[in-house]
């Protein structure tokens, strides 16, 4: 490559690298914005999908959590109170059998002993006492601080009005009577602090089998009843209701006990519905009301009486009922402070991954359009100089011609002169005129041959110049393409011993860019020249052209030079590459090639080598231009 051809091809990079778009334009382009915004709005909607899936699941996954916690906070307050009222009714029915309490009437000091031990061993019962049959009290032993004490005679009470010693008196022998939970009265008026009590009452009976008497266990059942509420961690309530749905634990005090303290609150009256519900709900488990997560447990007092082991019993079948709730929040709607550290997180990594495609995108583009740029710039490079070999290759085809012409006019020249002086000096010979005549008539002919040789270079020439320098899509015959250029560049090659022929069928009519058919061959040819015939005095190239299919033609330029090694076949494409630079080759000559063939004849190109055996270029390209070739056009021309 000459250095005139090397500051073309970089003024021409140059040139259009200038027009590239800097990295200030690039921020204040309105297509890397909308590039930026969609990919953002994308992350965007991948993030809202996947926050909504993931919320979901982890709603389900809460709720299934808050259930299993819900029934197994809501068992253990059941089994608190099942195993307290057996052990107590256990106690009691123990007490009842023994000499002690037995004996009440005549061993009263005794009976009163053996309550008191009993009411220093189990801190939950705070009064044992004995009433006769008609509702005396006989003894009676209260917790006072953390110690039993006797009541002395002048304090005793009488019980008779009271619905347990009522309830008491129908019972039989080894029943047992468990009163409602509520409130100890004493004198007539609920204890303060209030003191939730349940009582248990059974008979005492002499060796007769006749009653003597009732044994009465006051239990205090505030540590029972400190089970129920709120459960912080798991944002879960428990409560304890009687069987008419007043409150007994778990709530506000205002809202506790109003059977008894007369305000009437209770579940029945605060949220009837739910009330209804629960009175309908028998089977365990749980269920949603309101938004909430319930579920309930009946605690039959009939059945605790039952797990205490009697055999004969007549009690009156008053439930407690268990009440667990959980409200499960809408992750979706109720963010944690995770979830907002996990959106910016995801919103700062979006940005800075919009932020890069949406530049590595635009860079792609830019640097596409400069390709495309360079490739149009050095094709006409390529194509200017490929001219400029052809002009010099006819300007001196033309000089064997006309010199010819020249040299056979002067020789003519000199015959009419000598001609004209024998014709003067009336010397002239008929045979001498003869010869004269002869002579001239040769001289035109050789003249007029001459002539016609270089007319026919010249016109070669210009059909070849004419396709080089337009890049207009028109209908042709391939042969009269083929014949023109290579009728141009063979005296070039018969210079350099190398043949060129030609295997074309007429007809071979084409509807496509006869110049960029012009240039492939004759760059093939240029490059064979200079590399096909390395060491080598003289070879041959073959140019043949066929109709491959209905809509396609297959050129084959083919030469039985030296070959191209193996590892130089995968790059003989890429530009700037060359195994001569200082001989001649440019680098650029089968990049046009393939660009040429890609892009505007939207064909392919193969190569097919055999070392010294020689090189076959095989060209397939479309009978008819693509769309996309006729879009060359408008590109040509405003270029």
């Amino acid at each position: 490559m000459t250095t005139a051809r090397r500051g073309m091809i970089r003024r021409a990079q140059e040139g259009v690298l200038s027009r590239a778009v800097s990295f200030h334009s690039l921020l204040l382009s309105l297509h890397f914005w909308w590039l930026f915004s969609l990919i953002f709005t994308l992350c965007s909607v991948i993030m809202v999908a996947g926050v909504f899936f993931w919320t979901q699941a982890e709603q389900n996954s809460l709720r299934e959590d808050r259930e299993l916690v819900l029934e197994r906070i809501t068992n253990r307050r059941e089994n608190v109170l099942f195993n307290a009222f057996i052990s107590f009714e256990q106690q009691l029915l123990i007490a009842a059998e023994t000499d002690d309490i037995r004996k009440f009437r005549t061993e009263e000091n005794s009976a009163a002993f053996h309550l008191s031990v009993i009411v220093n061993q189990l801190p939950n019962i705070f009064q044992a006492r004995i009433l006769s049959k008609d509702g005396m009290e006989v003894i009676r032993v209260d917790r006072i601080g953390n110690r039993a004490a006797y009541i002395p005679a002048n304090k005793l009470q009488n019980k008779s009005d009271r619905y347990y010693f009522k309830r008491a008196r129908k019972l039989m022998a080894n029943e047992i009577y468990i009163s409602p939970l509520d409130l100890n009265v004493e004198n007539g008026t609920i204890e303060l602090p209030w003191r939730p009590t349940v009582r248990l009452v059974t008979q005492i009976s002499d060796k007769n089998g006749d009653t003597e008497g009732y044994l009465i266990f006051n239990i205090d059942a505030a540590d029972m009843l400190t089970e129920f509420g709120h459960f912080a961690p798991r944002n879960l309530d428990t409560a304890l209701l009687n069987e008419d749905g007043y409150w007994l634990a778990g709530k506000e005090t205002s809202e506790l006990w109003g059977f008894m303290t007369g305000s009437g609150r209770s579940l029945a009256t605060d949220d009837p519905a739910l009330w209804e519900l629960l009175k309908k709900q028998k089977s365990e488990g749980v269920f949603e009301y309101d938004g909430q997560l319930l579920t309930v447990r009946r605690l039959p007092l009939a059945g605790i009486v039952a797990g205490g082991g009697l055999t004969s019993r007549r009690v009156e079948d008053k439930n407690l009922i268990i009440l667990g709730s959980t409200r499960v929040e809408s992750r979706l709607f109720s963010p944690e402070t995770r979830d907002f550290i996990f959106i910016g997180i995801w919103f700062l990594l979006s940005g800075a991954l919009s932020w890069i495609l949406a530049y590595h995108v635009i860079k792609r583009e830019q640097s596409r359009e400069i390709q495309q740029r360079v490739d149009v710039q050095l094709q006409e490079v390529q194509r200017m100089a490929s001219l400029g070999r052809i002009v010099a290759g006819v300007a001196h085809e033309l000089r064997t011609p006309i010199g010819n012409a020249l040299t056979t006019v002067s020789a003519l020249s000199e015959d009419v002169d000598d001609l004209t002086a024998a014709f003067k000096s009336s010397e002239i010979k008929r045979s001498t005129l003869d010869q004269h005549l002869a002579d001239l008539k040769d001289g035109c002919k050789i003249v007029q041959s001459n002539i016609e040789r270089a007319i026919a270079l010249i016109g070669h020439f210009k059909r070849t110049a004419t396709d080089q320098s337009t890049q207009k899509r028109r209908q042709f015959d391939l042969r009269n393409v083929l014949n023109s250029l290579l009728e141009t560049v063979r005296p070039e090659f018969r210079k350099a011993s190398i043949v060129v022929r030609k295997d074309c069928p007429a007809g071979l009519q084409m509807e496509s860019y006869p110049s960029a058919i012009d240039q492939i061959i004759l760059n093939l040819l240029q490059n064979a020249k200079i590399h096909a015939f390395a060491g080598r005095k003289s070879g041959t190239i073959s140019v043949r052209a066929f109709k491959l299919s209905e809509k396609t033609i297959c050129i084959e330029v083919a030469d039985d030079g030296v070959g191209i090694p193996e590892e130089f076949r995968e790059r003989i494409f890429e530009p700037f590459w060359s195994t001569r630079w200082n001989s001649g080759g440019s680098g650029l000559g089968l990049s046009v090639v393939a660009n040429v063939v890609n892009r505007v004849l939207m064909g392919e190109i193969t190569v097919n080598s055999v070392l010294d055996e020689g090189t076959t270029f095989r060209i397939v390209v479309p009978i008819t231009a693509s769309q996309a070739s006729i879009a060359t056009d408008v590109q040509y021309n405003a270029d």
